[in-house]
């Protein structure tokens, strides 16, 4: 792990720590978010943990006028860029050991007053992880209604009050086939996985599907709120310039391949699970091809090291290129003798 600086503030014997990757370009960004973890209401102070990944923006400049009064729940570490992953290893591997729970929180979300007392409520009482419903980036309707992946009737509620339900299921499966986690809602209990590290490796996407994996394979009692407890924000979004005709678009299947070979051959997967997996596998692929012959068509050229990786790591994205290739020629040759 490099490590530049690492500020410590005060004592830490607290029940939750939150940790918060920081690459930002924009000033102000992060103390929204990390005012919406100071503002929790009825639960213990967290501790916040906050990495930054050599961004742009400082995260010490940004936490300057919080120190102040909040020095004592907030741990800044510095550190050479890694990416996301790297970075939220990194405030894993800096939470006490007097903690026995840890938040995740990208640096452009924020959390409702309620998300952590919720949370907290649900492992104490023996769920091993919890998650909310939420609004992803300009969206008006949930992450659960808007993708139809959860029925929550179907899922006893298990507070008098409070929207929280135990999860009934198997939530392998449903990150498989119709995940409805984010990020920036899943709470978990540290103790019971306490190697548990994203993998490295991936570009844009990936380590966050098989850290929720692990998660699931390892948790007996899961927990979730109904309401939406969290919103994202317009920061720096690792999906951002990657549309059809770019390299960033070849990127993310890249990574969309790369991470369901893992599962593969890490995870014991049923024959469904199986079946699964290699149909998305296969779409992938057949969209990469796709894109690679339109870009070198259109843009002249695609960088080697992308082609390299991929054909490296999925070598059957070769003759579904060429496939591509010979399928969009008898089309152009077809229409010419068509049109003559």
């Amino acid at each position: 792990m490099d490590e530049s600086t690492e500020q410590k503030c005060g004592p830490m014997s607290r029940k939750i720590a939150v940790v918060i990757p920081f690459y930002q370009r924009e000033s102000g960004v992060l103390q929204r978010t990390v005012a919406s973890v100071l503002k929790q209401k009825d639960t213990c102070e967290p501790l916040v943990i906050v990495v930054d990944d050599e961004s742009p923006v400082s995260a010490r400049a940004e936490l300057a006028t919080l120190f102040p009064t909040y020095a004592h729940q907030i741990l800044l570490i510095e550190q050479k860029n890694g990416g996301a992953a790297a970075a939220r290893n990194t405030g894993i591997n800096h939470v006490p050991s007097d903690i026995a729970f840890v938040a995740f929180l990208d640096s452009d979300d924020e959390w409702t007053e309620s998300h952590l007392k919720r949370a907290v409520w649900a492992l104490e009482n023996g769920f091993d992880f919890y998650f909310s419903d939420f609004y992803q980036l300009n969206q008006t309707v949930t992450a659960f209604n808007r993708a139809k992946r959860i029925n929550v009737s179907q899922h006893p509620r298990v507070h008098s009050i409070e929207p929280i339900h135990e999860f009934q299921g198997s939530m392998f499966d449903q990150i498989l086939c119709g995940n409805i986690l984010g990020t920036s809602t899943v709470v978990y209990n540290v103790r019971k996985c306490p190697d548990l590290r994203y993998p490295l490796g991936f570009r844009h996407t990936g380590e966050e599907y098989i850290f929720w994996l692990h998660l699931a394979r390892g948790s007996q009692k899961i927990a979730f709120s109904s309401e939406p407890e969290c919103r994202y924000g317009a920061g720096v979004n690792i999906f951002a310039d990657s549309g059809w005709g770019t390299d960033k678009y070849l990127t993310i299947l890249h990574d969309e391949v790369k991470w369901r070979k893992y599962v593969l051959s890490r995870f014991p997967v049923s024959y469904n699970q199986v079946a699964a997996l290699k149909s998305r596998i296969r779409q992938s692929r057949a969209n990469f091809a796709s894109g690679l012959v339109h870009n070198l068509i259109h843009n002249g050229a695609v960088k080697r090291q992308i082609i390299v990786d991929q054909m490296m790591m999925d070598p059957f994205t070769v003759p579904a290129t060429f496939a591509t290739a010979a399928k969009l020629a008898f089309h152009k040759i077809r229409e010419r003798f068509v049109s003559v």
